[in-house]
């Protein structure tokens, strides 16, 4: 696992805006970031001006940009099923996307990720062909440009992932793997994630999680190192595949920002220390 960066989703750090958001990455010494474009205020030109001016000074490095609609409903796992990504509203979600893909563009970030919704394992339910159509639009409206779509896991399993890939065909998408989102929809198990989603995974959401107790329950959010995502052997794994993209740490507990990131940040140096000490041995 070489020259892993740590980084940190933006929208974690709860700012009002970019001058407060960059003040706090620099707080917390962290130099990469997914940038969270779900909330409309900040696709605003001035807000885009703004964080082209302080990314040109700061010399923040941008893996991602991130999209989310309005409407989503996370109330339930049903809920979030038809409401969630491409499965409803699709015309009007595709024009947000067409506007985070001018941003990036501009910005010079070359990948965008979110969740795409849930994609039916049943590959005879029809959503799923409607599904698999949307998410290669949206693919091919980021091609034009040279930008990477990064699915985030979660919804589907790691098989059904992979059979999709296969499927689409496309050369310009990757994962977003998201260990505790696994856990969250009781869709896999982290470590086995890894080893089958292998050289698609582009980035990683360093978060943490109690398994769902069941279909359609959700699981339980924790702090980092406090869940049942068994990081040691999870990046063990990610460096077994040749990872070498970024931990963007996502903590949507609802705490203190700085404290709860600078708590996963630090867990992460340790752990990756000694990944390294066992390597050296």
């Amino acid at each position: 696992m070489e020259a892993i960066q740590i980084g940190v989703f933006s929208a974690s750090l709860h700012p009002k805006d970019p001058d407060q958001l960059f003040e706090r990455l620099q707080q917390l010494q962290l130099n990469m970031i997914q940038l969270a474009l779900i909330d409309p205020a900040w696709r605003k030109l001035d807000v885009v001006d703004r964080i082209e001016e302080l990314l040109d000074e700061r010399g923040i490095e941008v893996q991602a940009a991130f999209f989310g609609f309005a409407g989503e409903d996370y109330s339930s796992i049903p809920a979030i099923r038809e409401t969630g990504g491409f499965a409803m509203n699709f015309e009007k979600r595709f024009k947000a996307i067409e506007d985070m893909i001018e941003i990036a563009d501009r910005l010079g970030i070359e990948a965008i990720g979110g969740h795409a919704g849930f994609i039916p394992e049943d590959r005879g339910d029809p959503m799923y062909d409607t599904m698999l159509e949307r998410v290669g639009q949206v693919a091919d409206a980021m091609d034009e440009y040279g930008i990477q779509l990064l699915l985030e896991t979660g919804q589907e399993s790691p098989d059904g992932l992979v059979e999709m890939l296969e499927e689409l065909g496309r050369f310009n998408i990757g994962i977003n793997l998201d260990p505790a989102n696994l856990l969250l929809y009781g869709a896999g198990d982290p470590v086995e994630a890894v080893r089958k989603l292998g050289q698609h995974i582009v980035s990683v959401h360093a978060k943490d999680a109690i398994a769902s107790p069941g279909p359609d329950v959700w699981g339980r959010e924790t702090l980092l190192g406090d869940g049942e995502v068994p990081y040691p052997r999870f990046l063990a794994a990610l460096q077994e595949v040749g990872f070498g993209g970024a931990l963007i740490i996502e903590c949507e507990m609802g705490g203190d920002p700085i404290h709860d990131v600078a708590r996963g940040r630090d867990r992460l140096k340790g752990w990756l220390a000694e990944l390294e000490s066992r390597r050296g041995r």
